[in-house]
């Protein structure tokens, strides 16, 4: 009809509504994986507060939402290692500082570190992993240069290592063969012991 006008939504307006709708889904993707690892789209859908139809239109499969998930868990612990400022201080004292808030940050995607593990292998996992073992690697390699942790192994040894340790962290907080309150310090020290060169784990003990 003439003077009649229809404004649509602008785009923006439906990319935000459509972010916060994910954002939703994945936090529902999480806590439902918590409960049961085999938990349904239908029920991550009823956590989200939306149609199952609604988690099928941003991710097609339930494989597509739990790559969604990982990924944002990964990205999450990258910004967490950056916020560490891994380049400052001691490296020892540093790789603890990065070992410690990362793994209060994986608190909650424990459930996901399994299901990753036990779908993919080594090498998939360390592809997954490249932004956080990138971020580490510039103080794996300080650390092998001032003499602070073990040359005799390349970098890339002391990445997986610390990769392995904390799948391995998460799995016994999974079977409940530890508490959270002792998995951290667990871990950093088993951590810090696989990578510090043997000298530096002297004069440290004999400072303690």
């Amino acid at each position: 009809m003439p003077g009649h006008h229809t404004t649509a939504p602008s785009p923006p307006r439906r990319r935000a509504d459509a972010e916060r709708s994910i954002m939703r889904i994945l936090d529902a993707a999480v806590g439902a994986l918590a409960d049961d690892a085999e938990a349904s789209m239908a029920e991550i859908a009823r956590r989200a507060g939306v149609v199952r139809a609604t988690v099928y239109v941003h991710f097609p499969t339930r494989e597509a939402l739990l790559e969604a998930a990982t990924h944002r868990a990964i990205a999450e612990v990258a910004h967490v290692i950056e916020a560490t400022e891994p380049h400052r201080g001691d490296p020892a004292d540093a790789l603890a500082r990065v070992v410690a808030a990362s793994w209060r940050r994986l608190g909650r995607y424990h459930a996901l570190v399994a299901i990753n593990t036990h779908q993919h292998g080594h090498d998939e996992l360390r592809e997954r992993h490249s932004s956080v073992l990138g971020a580490l690697e510039p103080l794996i390699e300080r650390g092998q240069a001032d003499g602070s942790f073990r040359a005799d192994v390349p970098v890339t040894w002391h990445l997986s290592m610390v990769m392995a340790l904390i799948h391995a962290a998460s799995g016994e907080l999974g079977a409940r063969r530890v508490t959270d309150a002792d998995a951290e310090p667990a871990l950093v020290a088993t951590v810090l012991g696989a990578v510090t060169a043997a000298h530096s784990t002297t004069l440290r003990t004999k400072a303690i």
